[in-house]
């Protein structure tokens, strides 16, 4: 792509991502058009160079399904220092926290909320809980991460695992539910 299209492109994401109520950093890269909500005071905060991979273009693994980034009333979500996702869904009723230099892979799903009560039709009060995601993480195209989870620094999340509880740093985990595979190198693999 030229210089000029992908400037163009990147600008257009950004002032789209900012008008839909995003607090974006102005070194945030937007590549393409993200479905963002917030509720009352829900808060969606993008930092430096952190980059969000919506179109086509951007990513071979984005699908028709786009990305949608969703904070409810008080819940907010937040992409540290140079963090990243492709078209993924990631939805905050407590607080979704993705640290620096971490990506998360196309079709991915994190939510920090059962979204509705358990049992269905019950009485009892939608759980939530929040998800900490550490720094160099990171999960493959299509994993699920489900309320309360914390992923340690350094941890690989292979494609298409269910996260269901906390993953400890510098490992690998992967399958449904993941599980430890191995502890990685030090030197990074």
């Amino acid at each position: 792509m030229k210089p000029f299209t992908l400037t163009l492109l990147r600008t257009l994401g950004h002032f789209w991502a900012g008008l839909q109520g995003a607090e974006l950093h102005p070194n945030a890269l937007v590549h393409g058009f993200p479905r963002i909500t917030h509720k009352g005071n829900g808060r969606i905060r993008i930092g430096l160079g952190a980059t969000l991979n919506v179109a086509r273009w951007s990513n071979p693994l984005n699908d028709s399904r786009g990305m949608r980034l969703h904070a409810g009333p008080d819940a907010e979500i937040i992409f540290a220092d140079h963090a990243g996702a492709s078209t993924s869904r990631i939805i905050a009723f407590s607080s979704i926290h993705i640290g620096e230099h971490s990506l998360i892979g196309a079709g991915s799903l994190i939510c920090d909320s059962d979204m509705h009560e358990v049992p269905l039709g019950s009485s009892a009060p939608v759980k939530t809980a929040p998800i900490r995601i550490g720094k160099h993480v990171f999960i493959g195209a299509n994993c699920t991460i489900l309320k309360g989870v914390t992923i340690g620094d350094g941890a690989v999340i292979g494609a298409a695992s269910v996260v269901t509880r906390n993953i400890p740093p510098g490992v690998l985990a992967a399958g449904n539910p993941a599980s430890i595979i191995r502890k990685l190198l030090s030197s990074g693999e």
